[in-house]
């Protein structure tokens, strides 16, 4: 796996080891006692080398620079990890024989009707979302049985509050109110059951664009609600907001949900709910 030691790479390592699965990530620098050996993915030679040592049948990338504003600052920037660096992976790949699972989002689309299926043609509005729309082109192109899992808002336990949920909860804890859209409707997705239902995919040799997201189209301020009184703090400190009141540098889409009936088809079960997952997340509370 390309990225083990973020959100979704985590999940992976979990659902893949629950499976008995002989599993091995990279990240950008490589740390701990062994577990995470050093790759950087605008290297094409040293991706080469890396599947040439563990020749593995299957390549998950997880790896990207997610932050939305900061791709539409600098476009060329975080091109060369989330375009050029994706398909480098991709290629060698392709040229090893591996099949590779490439995580992209709902921000490929524009949010002008939401309920989008796999079948919509990608129209995104940030640069973020268009380099996922071009990342997803790419990995297709190198080989039909590459798997590409468009997700949404993921959020569970990481060692820094980076996500959503982690995010409400340290400022609720901390008694302060927060400022959150009601106007963006999207699929929370607990990065456990993505996982999951990623190695299930993966398993049964799935191959294409399917929707990994959570079963509940909410809006962005009723979810900080919802985990809010997950985690038992004072949801009265959510202020619902309009998004234009951020001033946000990249435009959001504002109805972003996606459809699963290709996912449920597949692996025979539904991506869980905002309240189950918030619930499967507390029960996993670190210490």
């Amino acid at each position: 796996m390309v990225g083990g030691t973020g959100l979704v790479g985590g999940a992976l390592l979990r659902a893949w080891r629950a499976l008995g699965a002989d599993v091995s990530a990279t990240s950008r620098r490589g740390f701990g006692a062994g577990d995470f050996s050093a790759l950087d993915m605008t290297d094409p030679d040293s991706i080469r080398r890396t599947l040439t040592e563990r020749r593995p049948d299957v390549v998950a990338v997880p790896a990207a620079d997610p932050y939305v504003d900061g791709c539409e600052r600098e476009p060329e920037k975080t091109r060369r990890v989330n375009v050029l660096g994706t398909l480098n992976v991709a290629r060698a790949c392709r040229e090893s024989g591996a099949r590779m699972i490439f995580f992209s989002s709902d921000y490929v689309f524009d949010g002008a009707k939401g309920f989008y299926t796999e079948d919509d043609p990608p129209s995104p509005i940030n640069e973020y979302g268009r380099q996922k729309a071009e990342t997803e082109r790419g990995v297709l192109s190198e080989s039909s049985r590459n798997l590409v899992i468009r997700t949404s808002g993921v959020y569970g336990w990481q060692s820094e509050p980076k996500n959503f949920v982690l995010q409400v909860r340290a400022r609720l804890s901390a008694g302060q109110e927060m400022r959150v859209a009601g106007d963006v409707r999207y699929n929370p997705t607990f990065c456990d059951d993505l996982a999951e239902i990623t190695a299930s995919l993966a398993a049964s040799g799935e191959a294409g664009v399917f929707h990994v997201v959570g079963a509940d189209r909410i809006s962005r301020a009723e979810f900080a609600a919802r985990a809010a009184r997950a985690f038992g703090l004072d949801d009265r400190l959510i202020r619902p907001v309009s998004s234009a009141e951020f001033g946000s540098i990249a435009p959001r889409p504002k109805e972003s949900s996606l459809r699963t009936d290709k996912v449920r088809a597949a692996v025979g079960a539904a991506p869980i709910g905002v309240d189950a997952g918030l619930g499967r997340m507390r029960a996993m509370a670190p210490g």
